[in-house]
């Protein structure tokens, strides 16, 4: 196991030298090789049953046992229109976490082996806001991963547990692997992903109304709408890598070679009625071009989603999401190019528009972003490691998902909140959702641009990176009502209403270990 001592036969060893070096240093003189009856080292088998006593140690000699993890905090300054403020948050572009891997030789090119992995869940950036700076009533520790593998190099490998999906990662896949050091994490997407990691939570904030009760937060009997919730897939509060770990079975090809060489497949069926597929590829052109790229479907007919397994919810689910991602890299110069794409769809049977009686509309995302990763001269960063500058622009078209888990009935009522994925079911906000509106609305659409600057610092003898960001996001909702209070002949009329810019500025660091 890292940071462990293999056998008492080690242990002994140590315990040896270190007397022999202490006798040299008190004494004043060499010590002989073959006078081990001093007063040092009378006391050898206590000191190496207290050291075995203390030092961590491998079940076994047939699994072998890897511990790794990555601690990832930054400290971030973000303005709503109306208020500013500083935060220290726990990077949830990849989060903080701890986890062990092992793996056992069976016989021939056949292994197995497990993987347990935990997150920390303290000032998460993904879920703190204008209210809440450090989350701290969520548990501290989450599961991520719970898992374990058969594997052979000619025919694949099957996992099964708390494990990955298909689709899992498949729009960080491209960067990932053109920016990716070995024995670290996933690059530059430690630093930033596509997904909008540190403003999920914030509300949402109407223009011309600069204090408290300028937020969609569900004050006064309004419906609660943070920047997730108006750009998101209907299964995931992301924008893009819509999918994640779950309990299940997986199956993954081999790399095919030849005319194929670089692609493999991959397909998954997780509880309640998910299943998915995917294909990846990645290769080198002539140790000059890094190319990868991928696409990824997945399935839902589980009511529950991600909160656990089905059951009757009144209604039938059927959601269907497509996602992926291409990149390419120069290695001489280091200039790249990602671009990644998300699309989600709901026949949900119980979807329909409390105003105007339609269903749910197509979620659709784009992302662009390129940049530079390389050595530089300037002010010996060179010595450092390799350091990157990139920058991109995102659009999340109608994300606001309407929705409901199990707990909301068939028929919503009318205020049909609880239970909601994006928006309910019905896409009813109520009265004072913005504080300039007080009657209830549909929202019927919705969009959310977003672009940034990066900066990334690698520190290669520590297994450290430092980094700064920025990034700018503009929204609109598009809101239309009946309410007689407006349209006493009971007219589809549109409610006009802006909402702020969000900005953000966050720095920090991520050590791998």
């Amino acid at each position: 196991m890292t940071g462990g001592w293999n056998g008492t036969a080690s242990l002994m060893a140590i315990a040896t030298l270190t007397c022999v070096m202490g006798a040299t240093v008190f004494v004043g003189k060499p010590a002989k090789a073959a006078d081990l009856g001093g007063d040092c080292c009378a006391d050898l088998e206590e000191r190496v049953a207290e050291l075995e006593a203390t030092t961590a140690r491998k079940g076994n000699k047939k699994v072998s046992v890897q511990i790794y993890g990555k601690v990832n905090y930054a400290t971030m300054w973000w303005d709503d229109g109306g208020e500013q403020n500083v935060y220290t948050v726990n990077n949830y572009n990849e989060s903080t976490r701890t986890g062990f891997k092992g793996k056992a030789k069976i016989a021939g090119d056949w292994e197995g082996g497990y993987r347990l992995e935990w997150e920390y869940r303290n000032a998460r950036s993904n879920a703190v806001n204008q209210f809440n700076d450090n989350t701290v009533q969520e548990p501290s520790l989450a599961m991520r991963w719970s898992q374990m593998y058969l594997a052979n190099k000619n025919y694949g490998t099957l996992n099964w547990g708390l494990t990955a999906t298909p689709k899992y990662d498949i729009t960080k896949w491209g960067m990932e692997y053109i920016s990716t050091f070995k024995g670290e994490g996933g690059g530059l997407s430690d630093t930033l992903v596509t997904d909008f990691r540190m403003n999920q939570g914030f509300f949402l904030r109407q223009t011309g109304f600069d204090n408290a009760e300028g937020l969609s937060a569900g004050q006064s009997g309004g419906t609660s709408l943070n920047w997730s919730q108006i750009a998101r897939c209907y299964s995931s509060s992301d924008q893009y890598n819509c999918s994640t770990r779950r309990n299940g079975v997986a199956y993954t090809t081999p790399d095919f070679k030849g005319f194929f060489e670089g692609w493999n497949l991959q397909w998954g069926y997780f509880e309640d009625d998910i299943q998915g597929a995917a294909i990846r590829y990645k290769n080198t052109f002539a140790d000059t071009w890094l190319v990868a790229a991928g696409a990824a479907y997945e399935k839902f007919t589980d009511e529950r989603i991600q909160q656990g397994a089905g059951g009757n919810a009144g209604f039938a689910r059927d959601l269907n999401e497509w996602a992926g991602s291409a990149a390419i890299k120069h290695k001489p110069t280091g200039l790249f190019v990602v671009g990644v794409w998300s699309v989600s769809d709901s026949d949900d049977s119980n979807v329909k528009g409390f105003f105007n009686g339609q269903g749910a509309p197509q979620m659709t995302a784009w992302d662009v972003q390129g940049g530079i990763q390389r050595p530089v001269s300037w002010f010996g960063l060179d010595k450092l490691g390799e350091t990157a500058l990139w920058g991109g622009f995102s659009n999340v078209n109608d994300g606001f998902a309407p929705g409901s888990f199990p707990n909301s009935s068939q028929v919503c009522p009318s205020t049909c909140q609880a239970g909601r994925l994006g928006v309910a079911a019905n896409m009813r906000l109520n009265a004072n959702t913005f504080p300039g509106i007080d009657f209830p609305t549909q929202i019927t659409g919705s969009e959310v641009n977003q672009w940034f600057l990066a900066l990334d610092q690698q520190l290669s003898e520590a297994a450290m990176h430092l980094y700064l960001a920025y990034q700018h996001f503009d929204g609109d909702v598009s809101l239309v009502t009946r309410d007689p209070s407006v349209s006493p002949n009971g007219k589809l009329k549109h409610v006009p209403v802006s909402i702020d810019d969000f900005d953000l500025i966050y720095s920090g660091g991520r050590i791998y270990f």
